[in-house]
This record gives C-alpha cells, sequence and structure tokens, in this order.
C-alpha cells in the first residue's frame, strides 16, 4: 500500500525512555500482529525495538503488560483518525447529512488503512486480537471498537430510518467497516489480482469509490420509504 509515514507519531518525540517504551509498543504491534502473542518471545521484541530484554519488564511489567499497552495504543490510533470526523458531525435529523457524514468517516478511515505504513501491523494486530477472548480483546472492544461503531450506527440509522440499534444496522455498519480492513490486510491478494504494481494515490482512489458505492447501496436498498 501507499505509505505516508514510517512510525506511530508518538516515537518522534520524548525522553530516551519516552522512545524505548513507544519502540517496545511498536514491535510488540509488530510482531504480535505476525506471529501471534504466545508463539512471539520477549527477546524478539527487545530485538526488534533494538532495546534492552528488561526494559519491557521496566516499563510494563512483562510480555502480558506489553500487549495490553499495545492494545491501548491501537485504540487511540483508531480513535485518533475516527473520532474527530465524528465529532464534527450534526447531523440534526438530517438523513442525507448523516448519510454525508458517515461516508466522509469511512472514507478518512480507508485513507488511513490504505495510505499509512504502521496501519498493516495495526490491522494485523486487531484481526488476532480480535479473535481472542480476553483482556486485550475486552479493553479493546469496550474502550474503541462499541464507541466508533455505536457513532456510525446512530448515523447509518438516520440516513436509512432504522433503529440504529438494530441488527440490519450494526451488521451493516460492520461490513461496510470490514471492507476495509479486508482491503488492508488483503492487500497483496488484490494487488495480484488486479495485476497493480503496486497500490499507489490512483489504486487507493479506485478502492474507495468501491466501498463508497457499496455504502451507498446499501443505503438505497434498505432505506425506509417516505
Amino acid at each position: 500500500m501507499a505509505t505516508n509515514s514510517s512510525s506511530f507519531p508518538e516515537a518522534e518525540a520524548g525522553t530516551a525512555g519516552e522512545q524505548t517504551r513507544m519502540a517496545l509498543i511498536m514491535a510488540g504491534i509488530r510482531l504480535f500482529g505476525a506471529k501471534g502473542f504466545e508463539a512471539t518471545s520477549t527477546r524478539e521484541i527487545a530485538a526488534e525495538a533494538k532495546a534492552n530484554i528488561a526494559s519491557i519488564a521496566y516499563h510494563f511489567g512483562g510480555k502480558a503488560g506489553l500487549r495490553l499497552a499495545c492494545a491501548e495504543m491501537v485504540g487511540r490510533r483508531i480513535q485518533a483518525v475516527a473520532g474527530p470526523a465524528l465529532r464534527a458531525i450534526d447531523p440534526g435529523k438530517d438523513p442525507a447529512a448523516a448519510q454525508a457524514g458517515f461516508e466522509r468517516v469511512i472514507m478518512g478511515v480507508a485513507d488511513f488503512m490504505l495510505g499509512q505504513v504502521e496501519a498493516r501491523d495495526i490491522a494485523s494486530f486487531m484481526v488476532r486480537e480480535m479473535g481472542a477472548a480476553g483482556p486485550v480483546f475486552d479493553k479493546v472492544y469496550a474502550d474503541f471498537i462499541v464507541p466508533v461503531h455505536r457513532s456510525l450506527c446512530g448515523l447509518l440509522g438516520l440516513t436509512t430510518g432504522h433503529d440504529p440499534e438494530s441488527d440490519l444496522i450494526r451488521l451493516g455498519t460492520f461490513s461496510i467497516a470490514g471492507q476495509v480492513v479486508y482491503f488492508r490486510i488483503g492487500h497483496a491478494i488484490v494487488a495480484k489480482r488486479m495485476e497493480w504494481k503496486e497500490v499507489g494515490p490512483g489504486e487507493v482512489e479506485a478502492i474507495k469509490a468501491v466501498i463508497l458505492s457499496n455504502i451507498r447501496a446499501f443505503v438505497a436498498t434498505n432505506r425506509k420509504p417516505g
């Protein structure tokens, strides 16, 4: 995918200790996402972060603490992408404004997921962690997934005239957001099948156009008459 950033923004500043902590979190997200929590050793994480292995215990209390810190970082990045756009939307009771806001948020998330190098590791980490019950799943779900999903459901519900908490709207929101995640984690398959040498800005726009078309098709199919 196209890349506009080489690291998490928080890694750019701070004391040496803060930079080490951030390097460990970035390494954890990358390795836990690629190999899974159990298969990743603290030695591998320290080597990836170019840090002393003892620094994992110092900063996080151990590998489990690092895993939770990784989840919190991923959640904050998701909120940083979607949160400001969601807070800026005030559709009142206007379905058209709600649809425009919904589309704007999804397109913004797509820009991040398809255009930022960090998104590859974030997507892999999320897919692994969201498939395994436990404290990390519970925290990411409660603190980050639910607030964003509920806000999007509110917009899609107003757009279509359905209850935001109905099965249709909750599942529809998941299906639309899931397309963005798939195009990130499945980018190699997509690029090969599309015979793209790279997934640059033009290719990203083509993907976004399809997702936008799918949003509008869902709305047209499910909008209540009148």
